[in-house]
């Protein structure tokens, strides 16, 4: 029953291969609000699910440093996914899938459910912002891959700004909650683990840049549409600015 109640956890947690059951449930989802509302929840039950699951501290020793590698793993080949993605919703849900995939190495250290709730939300809410903003483009210009009108920064800046903070806050900028998760999970093992942490943080650095140019670069050819409204990028500015500021206050009692 123990080892059920993990592999659940997998699925909604994503660590692959349960990652693709993950994905495919978002993807069935109708683009927008639905999916973002998917992407804070689903997470959370399964942090609710591994509750019930032996904690990593009972585990044979000897099983924890390839547990880590595992759950570092996954979240390469996603941040390597990512880099070919040009559909926003699915370079969400590629860069979702690549950092919910640490919480599983953060959980192999044995971590508290606390900070893995955190950590959760950490990439849940910048991601629930991207897909609804997915949604958003999907309305207005019938998808959401970028670089086919060119820029979009000319024709929709509001929905391009908010986009550049939730695609910064996905890949664990600096000042976003992502990063001080990621901090928490970096002191917390040694060195020699930056032989993994390195790479990633590029992948997700390099990701991040190329759905920027395209988001940014580039002289608009579509139609003129209207950009999303002021009250909702304030909404989603209060958002990720409250979520930064909870995420520091919560750094001091993590553990």
């Amino acid at each position: 029953m123990d080892i059920v109640l993990t592999l659940l956890a997998t699925l909604l947690v994503p660590l692959f291969p349960g990652s693709w059951a993950f994905n495919r449930l978002i993807a069935s989802l109708p683009t927008g609000l639905a999916q973002g509302l998917a992407v804070l929840v689903l997470p959370q039950l399964g942090l609710e699910v591994l509750r019930f699951a032996p904690p990593a501290s009972l585990e044979p020793a000897g099983w924890r440093p390839w547990g880590m590698v595992w759950a570092a793993a996954s979240a390469l080949l996603y941040a390597v996914r990512a880099l070919s993605a040009r559909d926003v919703g699915i370079w969400s849900r590629l860069m979702l899938s690549s950092g919910l995939g640490l919480i599983w190495f953060v959980w192999w250290t044995g971590a508290s459910m606390q900070a893995l709730r955190i950590f959760a939300l950490s990439w849940g809410v910048p991601a629930a912002v991207a897909l609804f903003l997915a949604g958003a483009l999907v309305d207005r210009l019938g998808g959401a891959r970028l670089g086919l009108q060119g820029g979009l920064l000319e024709v929709m800046p509001r929905a391009t700004t908010a986009l550049v903070l939730a695609g910064l806050a996905l890949t664990a900028t600096p000042v976003f909650p992502a990063f001080f998760s990621l901090w928490r999970g970096l002191v917390s093992v040694t060195p020699a683990w930056a032989v993994i942490w390195l790479p990633l943080i590029f992948l997700w650095g390099w990701a991040a840049g190329r759905l920027f140019q395209d988001l940014l670069f580039g002289d608009y050819r579509g139609e003129k549409v209207a950009d999303i409204g002021v009250a909702t990028i304030a909404a989603i500015g209060l958002l990720l600015a409250v979520s930064v500021v909870l995420s520091l206050g919560a750094s001091g009692g993590l553990s």
